[in-house]
């Protein structure tokens, strides 16, 4: 009797890839050459839209060389970092490749951050230069000027905007003004620094860093992760190949922000690998989603679950507003419960988009995405088949046993996209990062999900999500959730551990909802409607201890529900009221 292959062996999901594609391989180079050399031919073509400025590709490459200059006369070099807290603007794209172009790269953080979070990032990197958004120079300054850098670069989102808008803009809410000096310079000072320096372009190498960008965070403290070169342009590479019909000059709507892999490599590395427009947004206002589509009419996009429920529920979308523009509607970052997928996928098709969601699935150590549903192959609730170059399996837990298909256990992947390491943090990269006995490194990304014998891959949970009863009984959140999400009236639900203070060990589910329904009244009726939802569909230790509803979800930076702080609030609160008993 012949033995099984295992799914990471067989591999059944290269039937969706074209001959050519299978044939075809990863271009070793840096990510300006990549840049470069894909867009040579079309050097016209817009690159990034910003606000209406269209900024050709020629003049991107341009300001990157410019930037590339400034940052080798101001001492930086192969191998060095440098910090950055800002948005996604134009001149931080300059950056990002120009930086690449000498073999150096930066480390990009929520501009929110902390004094002390952005210091602990300095010293971490041994940073000599910071880039700042003029409007977090104040909260940043003191730190940042004992942290020891030489030199602060201040940049603001005014600065490529069309004059038009700039001058309306400047008279609602002029931009901070700060005072410069030789450490202290706008954009405009320390790229004029760059312009006649010649610089030589980094050689490709092996393994070598392009970017360091910051995890969600939703289960736990950000971390620095360590992203290659070649993680970026297998991203791009494998959207290059997915069988969707990207076309250059299409229009891309980018609204992840660039201190995210998510929000670099596959929503602004990758289109504009491709040649496609890219809009690009610094401060995204989730309730604007829909001003921004209908706005640019883009015809790919990818966003998280939080950002179609808001897109669904706009002003914009009344009416019957047509969507047939939509070519790739991508999700991911975050998990999706069958309820809200049936109703964007119902929302979808009454707005003309002729493909259903493009459910996706990855995480930062893997360069953001791992597998995609694309080009109408879907299966309902799976977020797709692994990309060209990355390999899934389905393994037991924290070990590199291979399950078959249809077997629950943790996902791990393997391939080029793989994240060179998490910065300073040698033993959480041997935790997540382990070398199976077929001799490959594979991630473990603390998902538990199932692959079918077509390589569709389906999430049950998150392990770092799951809440454990004081029996010991364990729930994936994600199981109620796809429950609750299915009510009419509920538009966006989570479902999170709080501390159960009757038992010595252990959590209570609780169920948050977010609803239009703002009376008492209504509230009751819809909590008591999820209840018998509840009970005739989950087993006894799965239904929520208790649903409570609130205004709006907490988000992260990324856009992402932040469980954490739903649990940490309900724990607070109840904490207080049985301190005042």
């Amino acid at each position: 009797m012949c033995k099984l292959l295992k799914p990471s062996v067989e591999k059944p999901w290269l039937k969706f890839f074209s001959e050519e594609a299978r044939e075809a391989s990863v271009p070793q180079n840096t990510i300006y050459r990549h840049l470069r050399e894909n867009n040579e031919n079309g050097l016209g073509d817009t690159a990034l839209n910003y606000f209406g400025r269209k900024i050709s590709y020629g003049t991107l490459l341009t300001e990157a060389d410019r930037a590339a200059g400034a940052f080798a006369a101001a001492g930086i070099k192969k191998g060095d970092i440098v910090a950055a807290a800002t948005v996604t603007i134009p001149e931080m794209v300059y950056a990002l490749y120009g930086l690449n172009k000498i073999g150096a790269a930066p480390l990009i953080i929520d501009p929110r951050t902390s004094a002390a979070g952005a210091m602990s990032f300095i010293k971490e990197t041994g940073a000599k230069i910071f880039i700042v958004i003029d409007l977090y120079y104040e909260v940043l300054k003191d730190a940042l000027f004992e942290s020891g850098v030489e030199k602060i670069v201040v940049i603001s989102a005014d600065t490529s905007l069309p004059k038009s808008i700039r001058f309306l803009k400047q008279l609602k809410m002029p931009a901070p003004k700060i005072p410069t000096n030789d450490k202290v310079l706008t954009w405009t000072q320390f790229s004029a620094t760059g312009v006649g320096v010649e610089t030589e372009t980094a050689e490709y190498g092996d393994n070598e860093l392009a970017a360091v960008t910051l995890t969600g965070g939703t289960t736990g403290a950000p971390k620095g992760v360590m992203l290659s070169n070649d993680g970026f342009n297998a991203i791009a590479f494998d959207f290059r190949h997915c069988g969707v019909s990207y076309k250059r000059g299409q229009r891309f709507l980018n609204i992840i922000p660039m201190f995210s892999s998510y929000g670099i490599v596959s929503s602004l590395h990758m289109p504009l690998s491709l040649g496609l427009e890219v809009v690009i947004i610094p401060k995204f206002d989730q309730d604007k989603v829909g001003y921004y589509v209908k706005k640019y009419r883009p015809e790919h996009t990818l966003l998280v679950p939080a950002h179609y429920e808001k897109l669904m529920n706009s002003k914009e979308m009344a009416g019957g507003f047509d969507l047939s523009f939509f070519r790739t509607a991508g999700s991911g970052g975050d998990t999706m419960n069958a309820g809200l997928e049936a109703k964007l996928n119902s929302f979808l098709e009454s707005r003309g988009c002729r493909y259903p969601l493009s459910q996706g699935y990855g995480m930062s150590e893997v360069s953001s995405a791992a597998s995609c549903c694309c080009n109408g192959n879907f299966k309902s609730l799976s977020v797709g088949y692994p990309l060209l170059t990355t390999t899934i399996g389905i393994f037991e837990p924290g070990t590199d046993k291979e399950l078959g298909y249809g077997e629950e256990g943790e996902i791990c992947i393997s391939g080029p996209s793989i994240m060179l390491g998490y910065l300073n943090n040698k033993a959480e990269t041997e935790n997540v990062i382990r070398r199976h006995a077929d001799g490959e490194l594979w991630v473990h990304s603390g998902d538990i999900g199932h692959m079918d014998s077509d390589g569709f891959v389906y999430i049950k949970g998150r392990i770092k999500r799951m809440i454990t009863l004081f029996n010991g009984h364990k729930i994936f959140p994600t199981h109620i959730e796809s429950v609750l999400g299915r009510h009419p009236l509920v538009s966006s639900c989570a479902v999170v551990g709080v501390n159960d203070t009757t038992h010595a060990q252990g959590q209570l589910t609780l169920a948050v909802i977010e609803t239009s329904e703002t009376s008492l009244e209504k509230q009751l009726a819809i909590k008591n409607e999820l209840y018998e939802m509840c009970r005739q569909e989950l087993e006894g230790p799965a239904k929520p201890y208790d649903v409570i509803f609130i205004d709006s979800m907490p988000h992260t930076g990324m856009g992402k529900i932040d469980y954490l702080k739903l649990a940490e609030d309900y724990n607070n609160e109840n904490k207080n009221e049985t301190e005042a008993v």
